[in-house]
């Protein structure tokens, strides 16, 4: 499975590095920025062209971050890596299995990106 941008057809596999040097596995995403407007200003600043592309809800690797936490990520800083397994203690919560090269979501997730 790999998200998508269903209307740009571009497909975004689930196991990704992202440049702010963590591994982390899309479990959602918004064609645009829907993140408050104060989270916004903080973490896109800078940057005013990530609020109008799609974002990722990503959950972050606990190697890379101690603490398990769940981000969101702009498309221009993802990048595509395979064959990584993320660990996570809600990675069981969207997914329902690792095959070695990608996550099958649950079917809440099957149901909520149909196209992905």
């Amino acid at each position: 499975m790999g998200l998508s941008v269903s209307r740009q057809r571009q497909k975004i596999k689930i196991e990704l590095k992202f440049d702010f040097c963590f591994r982390g596995v899309i479990i959602g995403w918004d064609e645009k920025a829907k993140a408050p407007e104060h989270w916004i200003k903080q973490m896109h600043a800078g940057h005013p062209e990530w609020r109008a592309q799609p974002n990722y809800s990503v959950l972050v690797d606990t190697r890379d971050r101690t603490a398990p936490q769940t981000t969101y990520v702009p498309q221009e800083n993802i990048e595509v890596i395979k064959g990584t397994k993320v660990l996570h203690p809600s990675i069981d919560d969207y997914f329902e299995a690792y095959d070695g090269s990608q996550y099958l979501p649950r079917p809440f997730l099957r149901e909520r990106y149909p196209r992905d």
